[in-house]
């Protein structure tokens, strides 16, 4: 997996978390869940606040074991160093965890982050979880991709069959 760095870009695209609504972020990040699996050059319209909605319900369920001591109500002491910081090292310790536990992009990732950081972290953590989700995180990412694998089939042969015939064209 590739080191996450968040460039000062990316982070300006956040805009100010203070002046941006909640919706903002919950768009973005239905937008993300509708591309991380989309092929190149495909453009639509999807309910993208509805999507981030249920992405955003299941990554709050499922983060809260991450990033809280759920017995205290508090955030977890690897998590004090990140909110005493800088907010940029808030963020990517954040969004280095989200992709590093659901494999996705930025796309995803950089929304979700913003959203725990405007919910507040302390705030977050003090509100046990919701577990009655329908779906997971996991099962989400997983519906998305299936519904876009219509479009990963190809007739291009695989590299073992690459160097197969390669080999045997050698001899």
């Amino acid at each position: 997996m590739p080191k996450i760095t968040i460039t000062d870009k990316e982070l300006k695209s956040l805009g100010s978390l203070e002046k941006l609504p909640m919706e903002h972020y919950i768009f973005s990040l239905g937008v993300g869940l509708h591309y991380e699996y989309c092929p190149p050059g495909i453009r639509d319209s999807a309910p993208y606040i509805e999507m981030g909605k249920k992405l955003w319900d299941a990554f709050k369920n499922e983060f809260y074991e991450v990033i809280c001591n759920k017995v205290e109500l508090r955030p977890r002491e690897w998590m004090n160093d990140l909110i005493s910081g800088d907010i940029r090292n808030l963020i990517t310790g954040v969004v280095a965890a989200i992709t590093a536990k659901y494999d996705v992009t930025i796309g995803i990732a950089l929304p979700a982050a913003a959203l725990l950081v405007k919910t507040g972290i302390f705030n977050y953590c003090s509100q046990r979880p919701d577990n009655a989700l329908e779906s997971t995180v996991q099962q989400i990412l997983d519906d998305k991709k299936s519904e876009f694998s219509i479009f990963q089939t190809s007739n291009k042969p695989e590299k073992n069959e690459k160097k197969k015939k390669s080999k045997t064209k050698k001899k």
